[in-house]
């Protein structure tokens, strides 16, 4: 993990940033600076395979029933599957300053059977608050972005198959990369994209409703959360 520079969203520095500072980030937010050559091969790496697995995805392999078109994907997919942006520094642009969630509560506990159970992760502050709730007599995963107790955005992920739910905890173990959770009609329905980095992992939602989120979450956190959902997703397996 120590391979990575910072990530848009790291800590700014605190002296005055000059002109010369401004041009050099490219646009980017605070905190984020150029890769060394050593670094970028290995990010310009891990973003190839990332792109090439999920073509293969998207060709038919694994839970789909059927043929997707790519050229319908949204612009930010479609231009990461020909190669011409980094999905990761695109979309951190767009939500730099994300709150970063660093606790979390689960419901049960345990592992008994519950055909609904809860995790909430919340910022420390509490201003910001993800929560996911598992409905398995239905086969649904929502998530919902909750904002300052006042707002809050709700992301329905249903029928996610087996296959899916595997491949997610599998890319989310890895120590750097990107990986997709959504269901067979993929970006048709809400989906979710994650992104490990050095010092957190953002997480982005979606939905063909045009409305989108995305949190930080702290790496234990996530360890976590993954350990809660592969326990909760296949309780009856």
């Amino acid at each position: 993990m120590s391979d990575f520079d910072h990530d848009p969203g790291d800590t700014p520095v605190i002296r005055k940033p000059t002109n010369t500072d401004r041009f050099n980030r490219d646009g980017l937010p605070p905190g984020t600076g150029r890769l060394n050559p050593a670094v970028a091969a290995t990010h310009a790496r891990i973003s190839a395979q990332d792109r090439q697995r999920l073509l293969r995805d998207l060709s038919g392999t694994g839970s789909l029933r059927r043929s997707i078109k790519i050229d319908q994907a949204p612009i930010t997919i479609k231009q990461f599957l020909r190669g011409e942006i980094d999905l990761n520094t695109e979309l951190a642009r767009r939500f730099a300053s994300a709150p970063l969630l660093t606790s979390i509560a689960r419901s049960p506990q345990d592992t008994r059977p519950a055909s609904r159970a809860t995790a909430m992760l919340t910022s420390q502050d509490s201003g910001a608050m993800l929560t996911i709730d598992i409905f398995s007599d239905q086969n649904v995963t929502e998530a919902t972005f909750t904002l300052n107790h006042m707002l809050a955005l709700r992301f329905r992920l249903a029928d996610l198959s087996n296959y899916d739910k595997r491949r997610w905890i599998e890319l989310m173990r890895r120590e750097a990369g990107v990986a997709f959770l959504w269901t067979s009609r993929r970006w048709e329905d809400d989906y979710f994209i994650f992104v490990l980095r050095p010092h957190y992992v953002r997480m982005y939602a979606f939905s063909p409703e045009r409305f989108d989120a995305s949190v930080r979450l702290t790496h234990p956190i996530t360890r976590q959360l993954i350990h809660w959902l592969d326990i909760r997703w296949f309780q009856h397996s």
